[in-house]
């Protein structure tokens, strides 16, 4: 009786399992005809292999991660950027000229000291 359970589960692992890699094809091939690739299955006459496939999605991949990378580094420059310009604007803002202070009266001067 353990011997057909364990049948029937094997059974159904392995039709799940052939399923699964059925609708792997199938997306690989979707995602092959939305890059332009040449691949599709074999069974559909493409002639691409597994390893194929593979292989051209991981360049994929690399290059969307570097496209990624790229854009934070620019992102990250020109927050640099922004930040610097505002710093020099603070900066000139102090280094302007102030008018001058009206002198200070004699009186002033000599009962309270210079300013």
């Amino acid at each position: 009786m353990a011997e057909d359970d364990r049948s029937q589960d094997i059974d159904q692992l392995a039709d799940r399992q052939s399923k699964l890699e059925e609708k792997l094809d199938q997306v690989l091939d979707v995602l092959g005809k939305i890059t332009g690739g040449s691949g599709g299955s074999p069974a559909t006459g493409g002639g691409g292999t597994a390893a194929g496939r593979e292989q051209s999605v991981a360049e994929q991949v690399r290059a969307e991660l570097a496209k990624a990378e790229q854009q934070r580094a620019s992102d990250q420059a020109a927050d640099e950027d922004k930040t610097e310009r505002e710093q020099m604007r603070e900066r000139l803002a102090k280094l302007e000229e102030k008018p001058p202070q009206p002198p200070q009266p004699r009186r002033q001067r000599v009962m309270w000291g210079s300013r």
